[in-house]
């Protein structure tokens, strides 16, 4: 396989697994010097990330998922009170919806509540109500799976991905060229 068929074929592979999950909204929901970003993951791979900003020191995940439903017109969420707390169980972004309430064993047709306090993302062992956020937090969601949220790209990733495949082809020509004058 030439160079230049690779790298067409690795970029062809970026970009197919781009289109299939992507995080397609980054909203900004409140006021206030603390903000925390947290990401909602459908089941059928669309992402949205929401930057909640408040003042004071008890706030919560859960607040900030009533926040993002109060503040967002395009956002539905719904939950079930228990005596042990509250269940998310449904939201709708855009016209994307996904419920469940975790009965239709083995499928896993709930949202699972993922944290980010250091590089990995970890499964929470408790409720939203129960985390408490702080200035720079990020809290996830995910539907169906115990998969943990998507990479979110750092912004230009994408570019500079292309970009060094493209500097990469060039050197490539380049070593060729050279290689063939020698003949």
């Amino acid at each position: 396989m030439s160079i230049s068929r690779f790298i067409v074929s690795a970029s062809a592979l970026v970009v197919s697994v781009t289109t299939h999950a992507a995080i397609i909204g980054n909203h900004s929901v409140g006021s206030g010097a603390n903000s925390a970003v947290i990401q909602i993951d459908q089941e059928d791979g669309d992402g949205y990330l929401f930057t909640v900003a408040w003042d004071g020191a008890a706030y919560d995940s859960l607040d900030a998922l009533f926040a993002i439903d109060i503040a967002m017109d395009s956002v539905s969420m719904t939950f079930e009170t228990f005596s042990f707390g509250t269940m998310l169980t449904g939201i709708t972004i855009d016209g994307d919806t996904d419920f469940g309430t975790g009965d239709l064993w083995p499928i896993e047709n709930y949202w699972h509540f993922w944290l980010r306090d250091t590089g990995a993302w970890d499964q929470a062992q408790f409720g939203a109500s129960d985390r408490l956020l702080f200035n720079g937090a990020s809290d996830a969601w995910t539907f169906g799976s115990p998969t943990p949220p998507q990479s979110v790209p750092a912004p230009g990733a994408v570019v500079l991905s292309l970009f060094s495949l493209a500097a990469f082809r060039a050197r490539c020509r380049s070593v060729h060229t050279s290689t063939s004058q020698l003949k």
